[in-house]
Parts: C-alpha cells; sequence; structure tokens
C-alpha cells in the first residue's frame, strides 16, 4: 500500500484528524476522570503520554474495528505522530527510525511458526529528542522478527495508550499493532543530555519534560539520592534523587563493571540505596525517560496476584486531601543497565567523596 505523504502542517493534520474523530481526553478506560496535573486534552492528546484511547484505537492488541484499517498510512514524525487524538484512526508511517532500547522480546512456535512478541523503544536520529515504546505483537509482521539495538526501521501502526490496568506502563503512548521494515543497521544516537531543571516529578503529581518521552537522557552527576523509598514506587521499585527525580529499579539486573572505583554491577544498587539516602551518583545516571503508573490490589495490598484495583492505576502518594484519585500517571527514569547506566554510583558515606 502507497503510503500518503503530508502536503499539511503537523497543526493541520491534527486538526483534520480531529473533525474525524470523537472527543479525546474526557475519560480513562476505569470511567474516571483524569486527575493529574496536566489540563485536558485540547487536540494535543498524547503528548503527555495519555490520555487513555477510547473504542476507537486498539487498546488491548486486538482487533480495530473501525480504525480505517484499510486505508493508507500517513507518513509524519514521532512527535507528530503523538499529537494525533486518541482514536483518530490515522495509520502512521515512522520513517528511518533505530531501536535504542529492548524492554522485552518473547517467542513461541504457533502452527511450526515462529512468532515474536516484543516492546521496545525507538528514536528518530534525525531528530534525537523524539522517541516512543512500540508493542509488535504475535501477528504482526514479520511475524518472527527479533528487535535488537541499533536496527534501522521503517514502522507503520495507530498510535495508542496503554490500558490503565497495565503495571507500571498503564496510559503510556506507543504504537501498536505495527508492520515492520529492516532498514540495516545505525549507531544509536548519543543519550540527550537532561536540561537545568530536569525531571522534577514533585513526588509523583508532576509529568516533568514530556519532549524527551520515549528517549535516553543523561542526567549529569554529582547526584544525591534524597528517597530510597518514594511514597510513589511501592515495594522497593525505585528511590528518588535531588531534583525531584524518579528512578525505577524495574529493569536493572545484569553484571557490570567498575569504571570508576565503586563496586561494580548491580552491587551499586545496595550500596547506594542501603544506609538510608546518603548514596551518590557521581558521574550521573542515564536511562529510558518514559511514563509510569502503580496498579494495587483491590484489597488494598501492593505485591504478588491479586485482583486490580478497579479504578487502576494512578502515583501512590498523590491522592487528594479528601481522598480523591491521585495522578494517574508521572514520568520517571527507567535505567536497563548496571554497567552503563549505573556506573559511577556508590556510597558516599562508606566512601567518604561524592566525586
Amino acid at each position: 500500500m502507497i503510503p500518503l505523504r503530508k502536503t499539511l502542517g503537523a497543526a493541520a493534520l491534527v486538526a483534520a484528524a480531529a473533525v474525524l474523530a470523537p472527543g479525546c481526553g474526557e475519560q480513562s478506560p476505569m470511567g474516571k476522570q483524569d486527575s493529574g496535573t496536566t489540563p485536558g486534552c485540547t487536540g494535543v492528546c498524547s503528548e503527555d503520554g495519555g490520555p487513555p484511547p477510547d473504542a476507537g484505537s486498539p487498546s488491548d492488541g486486538g482487533s480495530q474495528a473501525d480504525a480505517g484499517t484499510g486505508s493508507a498510512p500517513v507518513v509524519m514524525t514521532i512527535s507528530e505522530a503523538r499529537r494525533l487524538p486518541a482514536g483518530s484512526g490515522t495509520r502512521v508511517l515512522l520513517e528511518r527510525l533505530v531501536i535504542h532500547t529492548l524492554e522485552r522480546v518473547e517467542r513461541r512456535t504457533q502452527d511450526s511458526q515462529e512468532q515474536v512478541r516484543a516492546w521496545f523503544w525507538v528514536v528518530d536520529p534525525a531528530r534525537p529528542m523524539q522517541g516512543l515504546w512500540v508493542h509488535k505483537d504475535w501477528t504482526d509482521v514479520p511475524v518472527g522478527f527479533v528487535p535488537q539495538v541499533g536496527q534501522r526501521v521503517d514502522l507503520t501502526g495507530w498510535m495508542r495508550a496503554e490500558s490503565g490496568f497495565e503495571q507500571f506502563s498503564g496510559y503510556r503512548t506507543g504504537l501498536a499493532q505495527v508492520e515492520l521494515r529492516l532498514l540495516g543497521t545505525l549507531a544509536v544516537p548519543a543519550d540527550n543530555l537532561a536540561p537545568p531543571g530536569f525531571g522534577n516529578a514533585e513526588g509523583g503529581r508532576a509529568r516533568p519534560n514530556p519532549e524527551l518521552l520515549g528517549t535516553r537522557v543523561y542526567v549529569p552527576g554529582p547526584l544525591a539520592v534524597t528517597d530510597v523509598s518514594p511514597r510513589a514506587l511501592p515495594a522497593s521499585s525505585g528511590f528518588e534523587l535531588e531534583g525531584g527525580i524518579l528512578v525505577s529499579t524495574r529493569y536493572v539486573s545484569g553484571p557490570g563493571s567498575s569504571l570508576d572505583g565503586g563496586p561494580g554491577g548491580c552491587d551499586v544498587l545496595a550500596d547506594v540505596l542501603g544506609d538510608g539516602g546518603t548514596g551518590v551518583f557521581p558521574l550521573g545516571i542515564r536511562g529510558v525517560w518514559d511514563t509510569y503508573t502503580f496498579v494495587p490490589c483491590a484489597d488494598g495490598g501492593t505485591g504478588g496476584a491479586c485482583s486490580p484495583d478497579p479504578d487502576g492505576g494512578q502515583v501512590p502518594g498523590t491522592e487528594g486531601p479528601d481522598g480523591g484519585p491521585g495522578n494517574r500517571f508521572t514520568h520517571i527514569l527507567h535505567p536497563h543497565s548496571c554497567d552503563r547506566d549505573l556506573a559511577g554510583g556508590w556510597d558516599a558515606g562508606r566512601t567518604g567523596s561524592g566525586g
């Protein structure tokens, strides 16, 4: 199918899509109003990671009955795709992107055919501040495609926001029902340097720096740990750095190296976080900047198999003074490598030095 190349500007494209689509951003999948600090949808519906899709977009990875599956894709940038109203039915073509981080890759054999399901992040090397989370399902073509860091690809699919019941990634904007075309390989762009004042989530009440969502970010050090167990990140799932930067430890695993005199591997986390928060990352910290939510158990618990709270995900500790719902999601840093992303961190109290 021949893609349509834009002849209109991004604003005109969004306006045209809005005419065809129902109102967006009014209700979450649970029927709740967005209680976050970001204002309601004004046409830029997914710029900050949400709001959730309406019935016209593939929120669960299944078929999309009324999203124009027979229409030709429209070539656009990641930033333009993020600005599409939820449920617009616009099939997009994102060209010449590079896979920069893998989240998860799964394999199965179905009818003697190997199929792959994967979640990963891509970046536009021509626009390195534009990144995106991608979900390739089992039957997305090519079905046996195994994503790898450094692959250059064209991606065709639909923009969607994850269900609010997806643990940690709920409400996150990404590309789904994808068709991939491998173009070759290319060096992954350097991590974006965090701007001044980067990342202050205000305990999870804010959604800072939406312009960097889906990209890798480097926050220079030294960075002190201010809270080893913030309320926003229950069950020891992360920590907070000075400046209000929330950091997830969900993906941090595997061996590392001692690059600066500190301990190697993920032992660094035990040293940095093990004495009540006096640790420091003298060389800074790196990771993927994207959304985060937490889906508690219906009985108030936080771990193990359980029935999810019927209200879906929100950021713990951001509830209103009257006990009302809190911010549905916030933006945090997701390190993926003990070696590269956390190298340089150790216990300042133990070493007697923060640099």
